[in-house]
């Protein structure tokens, strides 16, 4: 069986990307695979797909919240912008250090429905969980860190990723959703 690399598109304004956060690094960890997250800003990805499923993505949400034991809070504002959150991510290195990020910024949004729009909430999410959070959000300002955003953004796109969150293996293998992950997890195995 060989080895692969799996590249986790995520957008914290997904609820679907934040229970695929948990169970990505959970596959990741049992199957010794590395799991890269790549922050992405969704809407510039979907805007093919403008149809409304706010009721049953909420529901739907919900139910795999209580079936993962995941904590979830339906969120007051819905669509807010992730770019601050995404871009002080990518200010984080990669590895353990940017996935406790990618954690306490999904935690803040889904479990504590908290504003990450707002560089106040971003930074003490981000000291919370161990960082110096005014540095990251400083550094999401600096044009590098906006770049890579756009560059990892217009991969997604290149790549015909269609929503948040979707995972590419390194052979090319696309698994769109999280609930694809036992999906993912069976060919990570196979081959």
């Amino acid at each position: 069986m060989s080895a692969h690399t799996v590249r986790f598109y995520f957008d914290y304004g997904s609820p679907y990307s934040y229970i695929a956060s948990h169970r990505s690094e959970e596959i990741a960890s049992r199957r010794a695979r590395n799991c890269s997250g790549c922050p992405s800003y969704w809407a510039e990805y979907s805007r093919a797909a403008k149809f409304n499923r706010r009721k049953y993505l909420f529901e739907d949400v919900r139910d795999l919240s209580v079936f993962y034991g995941i904590p979830y809070k339906e969120r007051t504002v819905f669509l807010f912008k992730p770019v601050l959150a995404l871009r002080a991510t990518l200010a984080v290195p990669r590895g353990p250090e940017r996935a406790r990020a990618v954690h306490a910024l999904f935690q803040g949004a889904f479990a504590d429905d908290l504003d990450l729009a707002q560089p106040a909430v971003v930074m003490d999410l981000l000291d919370g969980a161990g960082f110096d959070g005014a540095a990251l959000v400083a550094r999401a300002q600096e044009p590098q860190i906006k770049d890579e955003l756009r560059a990892i953004t217009d991969e997604a796109i290149a790549k015909s990723v269609f929503g948040a969150p979707t995972f590419i293996v390194d052979d090319g293998k696309m698994s769109g959703g999280q609930d694809r992950l036992p999906l993912l997890e069976h060919y990570l195995l196979s081959g």
